[in-house]
């Protein structure tokens, strides 16, 4: 996997509360997004990621897993951090109230979850086709989607930065998991919505296919186009290529076992 991984604070905000992680040994990738006009939005989203990282590598540790326990455990993983940012926010009352949106992708051998909480995206290139792979949990989707918006509408509305769901709200939340399959040569671009509020999709698209070969560019191009159009917000992005795709690990599964069997 080629990583590339960029992050500024945009034009107007003085901090940045985005946080990233990117773990190749685990095939971890997550951008998360600190709530906007909560308190210690930068603190939520690092809990964020540290505690999907931590719960990940337990729950990996051992055997390898069917695809449905590998989306539970990664389901599993997002609500820990929930409750983690919960019980931090307990604890410290100047952090009362922070949350942060999540979108992460989990790469093991040939197989890939992608899931998200919030209005952070995944986007997907497989030759010429470009795929927006996730539904933002936001008002502005809820009305797209029950039809009192265009999508035209809903670009200039004034609820774009409204989610109805995020981590550390709520005692519980709900995580939209789901599989994806991954081929040699496919591009994925994790973002926080200081890209994607900024930029418009066909314009990220053109962007790739233009420089999308080298994604350094790629990376330094969205980023300063998303400030050149006034970088309301901060902006965060990782891009992700498939340079070859591994078989599933069940034969080196056995093989760890074995070993342990005989205390290797």
């Amino acid at each position: 996997m080629e990583v590339v991984s960029q992050t500024h604070q945009g034009m107007i905000r003085d901090h940045n509360e985005d946080s990233f992680l990117v773990d190749e040994s685990l095939g971890l990738y997550i951008v998360a997004d600190g709530m906007g006009g909560h308190r210690a939005g930068d603190v939520a989203s690092r809990i964020a990621v540290d505690a999907v990282r931590k719960r990940l590598q337990n729950a990996l540790a051992g055997s390898p897993l069917s695809d449905a326990d590998l989306a539970l455990e990664v389901s599993s993983a997002v609500e820990f951090a929930n409750q983690e940012i919960r019980s931090a926010a307990l604890r410290t009352p100047d952090q009362k109230g922070m949350g942060t949106t999540i979108v992460l992708i989990l790469v093991r051998g040939g197989k890939a979850v992608l899931a998200h909480v919030g209005d952070s995206r995944a986007y997907r290139w497989r030759g010429a086709d470009f795929a927006k792979l996730t539904q933002d949990h936001s008002l502005l989707q809820e009305q797209v989607g029950a039809g009192v918006l265009t999508n035209r509408e809903a670009k200039f509305s004034h609820n774009r930065n409204l989610v109805t769901r995020a981590l550390g709200v709520e005692p519980r939340v709900e995580v939209e998991v789901q599989p994806i399959d991954i081929r040699q040569g496919d591009t994925f671009l994790l973002c926080s919505d200081g890209l994607n509020t900024m930029v418009d999709d066909i314009d990220i698209h053109h962007t790739m296919r233009e420089v999308g070969a080298n994604l350094p560019l790629a990376g330094r191009c969205l980023v300063e186009i998303a400030n050149d159009n006034g970088g309301h917000d901060n902006v965060t992005l990782l891009l992700l290529r498939v340079n070859e795709v591994k078989p599933p690990e069940e034969e080196a599964g056995f093989g760890r076992r074995l070993m342990r069997m005989f205390g290797l």
